[in-house]
C-alpha cells in the first residue's frame, strides 16, 4: 500500500479524478490517506478545535463517498476537497453559533415541580416511618432512635443504656423487621 500511496501522490489531477470516479472503496481510502492531515490542519485553523476538525474532515469524506455517483468530476481534486472542508467547517461554526444563541429552556419550573413532588413523597415516607416507629416496642425504639436519629455508635448506645452488643443487635433486628413490614407498601 505504501507504493500505491507514493504512486498516488505522484499522479496528476486527471488521474486522481479518474481514480476517484472508479467507484471503489480503495479509491476513497487513498484520497483520505493522501489529504487527511492537510485537511485536518485546514479545518483546525478555522475551527480551533481538533476534535471538531477531525469530525468535519471525516464527514466530508463520508459525504463525498455517499454522493460519489452524482458528483461532477472535479478538475482539481485537492482544491475540491479544500472547498468542501471549508464549507463544512463554516457550517459547523454557524450551527454552534445558532445553538449558543438559542434561549436556554427554563428548567426552573420543572425543577421546582420535581422538588415539590419529591417533597410530597418524602413527607409521605417520613409519615410512614413515624407510624412504623410507633409500632416498635419502647426499648427497641429507644435503641433505634439513638442509632438512626441521634447517629450514635453501638458503643455509645451500649454505654448509655447499659446493654450488651448482642442485645443491641437483637433490638435493631426487631426494629428493622417491623419497619420493613410496615413500609413495604412504600417500596413495592
Amino acid at each position: 500500500m505504501a507504493n500505491q500511496y507514493k504512486l498516488f501522490n505522484q499522479a496528476s489531477n486527471d488521474h486522481l479524478a479518474d481514480f476517484f470516479q472508479c467507484n471503489r472503496e480503495a479509491a476513497i481510502k487513498e484520497l483520505y490517506n493522501a489529504y487527511y492531515k492537510q485537511l485536518i490542519t485546514l479545518a483546525n485553523g478555522i475551527l480551533r478545535d481538533k476534535c471538531l476538525a477531525e469530525d468535519v474532515v471525516q464527514n466530508t469524506f463520508i459525504t463525498i463517498w455517499n454522493k460519489r455517483g452524482s458528483l461532477p468530476v472535479p478538475i482539481n481534486l485537492k482544491g475540491y476537497l479544500v472547498v468542501c472542508v471549508k464549507r463544512k467547517a463554516y457550517d459547523a461554526i454557524r450551527k454552534e453559533k445558532k445553538r449558543m444563541e438559542q434561549p436556554i429552556p427554563d428548567y426552573e419550573d420543572e425543577r421546582m415541580e420535581g422538588m415539590r413532588q419529591r417533597g410530597i413523597e418524602e413527607k409521605e415516607i417520613y409519615s410512614g416511618i413515624l407510624k412504623a416507629m410507633k409500632s416498635i416496642p419502647p426499648k427497641q425504639r429507644k435503641v433505634f432512635e439513638q442509632r438512626y436519629l441521634q447517629d450514635l455508635s453501638s458503643r455509645e448506645i451500649m454505654a448509655n443504656n447499659h446493654l450488651t452488643a448482642q442485645t443491641i443487635k437483637n433490638h435493631m433486628h426487631v426494629c428493622i423487621r417491623i419497619m420493613r413490614k410496615k413500609l413495604k407498601h412504600h417500596y413495592s
